[in-house]
């Protein structure tokens, strides 16, 4: 078993997951479908939120508000050797968001499967702050993994890279153009309104672009987080595609 293997199988078991927060969400979904698929973990992909229809369009999905319709297909492309996919509608260039009780309704007919949920929004940016509204997470989650990019760090705080730049302004209590230091990424990650703002579940804090920074700077970033409820820090290479782990640190 590969190194890549090993560890994004310790992602992949039976529950909802909810990916929420900004910088590879979509990527480490299409990951869990990827290494799923190897382990032989039955997989459904889904969200919350709004995704690009050509994100999902490879995944096959049934679009329907129909528990039962949805059940049957993806049971069907499970068996078959693929991931379920299943959002209620195409609207535009984007799929529909599923209510959370349907979600929690496929969990409990089928315990033994993965479910994974886009759970948030941040157009295609490296970091965000959630409104009142999101993210959108089912009750019976098992684990929410919030995403950041790690190339924020030493970037300024703009509208380029930030989603509901106002909102991360409040949390991290500085101007716009400021420079994001490990101490403010952290109080992002850390904050009741901050990345994880609603999540249930265990608590995993998925880092991108980890071989893009300093890894000393990127330790000071994980000093500030360790003595936290958050159980594992996942450290990645990449960003979309070439997103590779590179260490995983056991928090609690």
């Amino acid at each position: 078993m590969t190194s890549q293997t090993s560890y994004w199988n310790r992602l992949i078991q039976p529950g909802i997951v909810a990916l929420v927060g900004a910088g590879g969400k979509t990527t480490v979904l299409s990951k869990l479908v990827e290494y799923g698929r190897l382990k032989g973990q039955p997989i459904v992909v889904t969200t919350t939120t709004r995704l690009y229809e050509s994100q999902v369009a490879h995944y096959e999905p049934i679009y329907t508000r129909n528990i039962n319709e949805a059940d049957e297909y993806c049971t069907d492309r499970i068996l078959r050797g693929y991931c379920g996919a299943w959002f209620s509608g195409i609207t535009g260039t984007k799929v529909d968001s599923l209510d959370c009780d349907l979600i929690d309704g496929l969990a409990k007919l089928h315990p033994n499967w993965q479910i994974v949920v886009e759970a948030d929004g941040a157009k295609e940016k490296w970091l965000k702050a959630p409104k009142t509204t999101e993210p959108v997470i089912p009750s019976l989650t098992k684990t929410t993994i919030g995403l950041v990019n790690l190339q924020m760090l030493g970037a300024p705080l703009d509208d380029e890279h930030v989603h509901n730049i106002e909102l991360v302004q409040d949390i991290v209590k500085r101007d716009m153009g400021a420079i994001v230091t490990p101490r403010m990424l952290a109080d992002l990650v850390l904050h009741k309104q901050g990345l994880f703002q609603y999540s249930k579940g265990k608590k995993i804090l998925f880092c991108t672009g980890y071989e893009t920074v300093q890894h000393r700077i990127i330790d000071d970033f994980i000093d500030h987080i360790v003595d936290s409820d958050i159980s594992d820090i996942i450290l990645a290479d990449g960003y979309k595609a070439s997103c590779e782990i590179r260490r995983i640190i056991q928090c609690r």
